[in-house]
């Protein structure tokens, strides 16, 4: 899915949450207008919270569920 095929009306976090795969990094940047920079540097120190960085080798990506109750608690989830 892409950030221009979120349903109207649907707020971010409900719009992760309904994924079914892992996001990149830069996918959840994307969505979130902000930079790519600052979210590895909140994976690799742990700001994220429990459940949302996936570690593969060297390569992150976050979990869809993790990463919307994270936007939610964050203040995240609006349009």
């Amino acid at each position: 899915m892409s950030a221009s095929s979120r349903p109207p009306g649907m707020s971010i976090a409900d719009w992760i949450d309904s994924w079914d795969h892992a996001l990149k990094i830069s996918d959840l940047a994307g969505l979130l207008r902000c930079s790519s920079t600052n979210l590895y540097s909140r994976a690799r120190e742990g700001r994220m919270g429990p459940g949302v960085v996936i570690r593969f080798g060297g390569t992150i990506r976050v979990d869809p569920h993790g990463t919307a109750e994270w936007t939610r608690r964050q203040g995240l989830d609006s349009e």
